[in-house]
């Protein structure tokens, strides 16, 4: 399946502003459908969940959300993730299985378009998790399967024993965090590439950015090292060059990338989002997409 008509996705993690069930209030529904309602309008169409956010309350407001906005649900694809459990990973079949009735309930829908595995657990068999998901899909209760913090050999012990592709892995990728971009021991910085974008363009999955401007810094102007610095102050130079903000630019550096990288915007702010919407066209020129490689890489170009 084509993930997505538009190229920014809104990532609804914050969308209640608590992660205690208790807080949850007639204002904080009202902020989750002001955030959602600027989202459509703004033209986003793909909506990312996980049962653990706010404490399930994320999900069970969008159900309200959906019902703000007839017609909504068949102009939008949902996302949500499963399989975190306090203290532990969780990817046997009948909690799994769980897992994806509970997610149906709290939005009142009746399927999932993109159904992802929340993160790897090491207890479970591929094969058993991929025999629920291989249910839930021969239900029609889950479209699609995708995995979230996933290294490649993960991704191709899943994949062995599912009867669909995997179409996204969802990762954290940023100008701050270049790791997905590489693979081997030379990824700058002390740090080692995991190869995930490369296994995305090998695979034809769609990498799933979250913490696109790294947890807000990068929008914020909030560097705390010389190296944010330094990215926050190229990101400013160029975003004069080019009449956009820095945020749109540090957007439009994921954008730009052949993977097709889709950043998660992590905002229930309706002007934030519409800024964040703005990058959706902005695709940076080879020689301005490697000056700010460099810059976050901390080195030049062999």
């Amino acid at each position: 399946m084509k993930i997505t008509k538009f190229p920014v996705a809104l990532g609804c993690m914050g969308l209640t502003g608590t992660w205690n069930p208790a807080e949850m209030n007639a204002g904080r529904e009202q902020r989750a459908i002001a955030a959602f309602e600027a989202a459509l309008a703004a033209g986003i169409t793909l909506y990312d969940h996980a049962d653990i956010y706010g404490g399930g309350t994320c999900e069970e407001v969008f159900k309200a959300c959906l019902k703000a906005v007839p017609g909504a649900r068949e102009e939008i694809q949902i996302a949500t993730k499963g399989g975190i459990r306090s203290g532990h990973y969780n990817l046997s079949a009948p909690y799994l299985r769980e897992c994806i009735e509970r997610s149906l309930s709290r939005m009142g829908i009746e399927y999932i378009d993109i159904y992802q595995i929340h993160r790897p657990d090491p207890f479970t068999h591929p094969a058993e998790t991929a025999h629920a998901l291989n249910a839930a899909l021969r239900e029609g209760k889950i479209l699609s399967v995708g995995v979230s913090n996933y290294y490649p050999e993960q991704v191709r012990a899943l994949q062995r024993y599912l009867d669909v592709p995997i179409v996204s892995n969802q990762i954290a990728i940023s100008l701050g965090r270049l790791d997905p971009i590489y693979e081997g021991l030379d990824s700058g910085n002390g740090r080692v590439g995991d190869g995930t974008l490369d296994q995305c363009m090998a695979l034809g999955m769609t990498p799933l950015a979250y913490s696109p401007l790294g947890g807000g810094a990068l929008a914020r102007g909030e560097a705390k090292t010389e190296r944010g610095q330094k990215i926050q102050e190229h990101l400013q130079t160029l975003a004069e060059k080019l009449n956009h903000t820095p945020t749109q630019v540090a957007l439009g550096w994921l954008l730009s990338h052949p993977a097709g990288i889709i950043p998660l915007v992590g905002s229930a702010n309706p002007e934030h989002i519409r800024e964040a919407a703005a990058a959706a066209d902005l695709k940076l020129e080879r020689e301005d997409w490697f000056a700010l490689w460099t810059t976050a890489w901390g080195r030049n170009v062999p």
